[in-house]
């Protein structure tokens, strides 16, 4: 099953929060749109004006932030007061109003992407993205838009040249130490490397199986694993999609950082979701997709329950923006609402939240030491 097709069926399912949400209560930061508004459009220019088609995968640099426009087809850029298109162009619309995918590596004005997911700042100013109805993962350079990791077809693969490598809907990427490009090989069911000379390796699950299991690299196993997060010492965070769950690979092991679940979800593959805030599998997600991190605290886009989670290194699991229900309206973190948020960045103190299904790129402050606090 596509990772797409589970929000059209899930109803809420509300099953009680914990007091974590006295951090989100008692500040007095509000969370704010910066810019777009529900609705699929296209419209560069000051923030206010701007218009996005259902962003999804997003990241931050010195202030700047990188959009995936996923129903434009686009890599968007957000900085000094202004949306500017870095790379694609819209061809034409279907009758929803999303704009028709392409693929073609050109220059960056005349460069074609299909459903680009997620994005990060590579070597420098560059940007990688997770280009996931092209089975592909590029990269935006100075002038040129190129492949590093797939051919435009399905499959598994690896290579020692990326371009020749196969993935199956790749959903994220984050770049880590030495140029490595980590990608999320969400419908091969595994996490994969791209390096800084283009070569192609597995480094975790099992390619084309799909399961939940811990244990080492070549064991353990995801469900449609997300978007993915890179710490300074190497530690990578997933968020395992299909399993409700939040993953851990260090140390050659991946091991669950939060998130439990019992059973299948309907008829599906999924495991059952849920929302609450609790320690390990205590906690409950529906569907998360987004992952960022603060410092040492894990930020989660729990994109089926509409609400913005975060998760301490002992794996307590709280809840800092959205109410549960979808809506939009700005105010106070834990009075306002989002619709089906896919990405989180962080930065200086903020946090960027990719709301997708407003088509909008919200903010609030986030101090992880004062939330930390709030758990003591």
């Amino acid at each position: 099953m596509k990772k797409w097709k589970w929000l059209g069926a899930a109803s809420l399912l509300c099953i009680g929060v914990l007091s974590m949400q006295s951090y989100g209560e008692t500040q007095e930061e509000l969370l704010t749109t910066l810019a777009g508004k529900p609705g699929i459009g296209y419209e560069n220019g000051v923030y206010t004006e701007a218009l996005f088609g259902e962003p999804e995968g997003i990241a931050v640099r010195n202030g700047s932030l990188a959009v995936a426009d996923t129903g434009n087809n686009l890599i968007r850029m957000a900085g000094n007061g202004r949306i500017v298109t870095q790379s694609g162009n819209v061809q034409g619309r279907d009758s929803m109003g999303c704009a028709w995918g392409g693929y073609r590596d050109s220059s960056k004005g005349f460069s074609y992407f299909h459903s680009p997911a997620d994005c990060d700042f590579y070597d420098g100013w560059k940007i990688v993205v997770a280009d996931e109805e092209n089975n592909a993962v590029r990269v935006i350079g100075n002038t040129w838009v190129y492949t590093i990791g797939g051919q435009g077809k399905e499959g598994y693969e690896e290579s020692s040249k990326g371009y020749q490598a196969l993935f199956s809907g790749p959903s994220g990427v984050a770049v880590g130490s030495g140029g490595k490009v980590y990608v999320s090989d969400t419908g091969n069911h595994c996490i994969r490397i791209i390096d800084s000379q283009g070569r192609t390796s597995l480094l975790a699950g099992t390619p084309q199986t799909g399961g939940y299991e811990d244990g080492s690299l070549t064991s353990a196993k995801f469900l449609e694993p997300g978007r993915l997060a890179v710490a300074e010492d190497g530690t990578i965070y997933v968020c395992d999609t299909g399993n409700q769950r939040i993953r851990k690979i260090q140390d050659g092991q991946v091991t669950t950082l939060a998130g439990g679940s019992v059973g299948r979800y309907l008829d599906t593959e999924y495991r059952n979701p849920g929302y609450r805030d609790g320690t390990g599998e205590q906690a409950l997600f529906r569907f998360p997709q987004g992952i960022c991190l603060a410092e040492d605290v894990v930020i989660v886009a729990d994109t089926g329950n509409h609400v913005i989670r975060a998760i301490s290194p002992e794996g307590v699991t709280g809840t800092i923006a959205g109410t549960g229900d979808a809506g939009f309206e700005d105010g106070r973190p834990l009075e306002a609402s989002l619709y089906a948020p896919e990405d989180v960045a962080w930065e200086n103190g903020i946090l960027y939240i990719s709301d997708t299904g407003n088509s909008a790129i919200r903010t609030m402050k986030f101090d992880p030491q004062s939330w930390l606090e709030s758990l003591q």
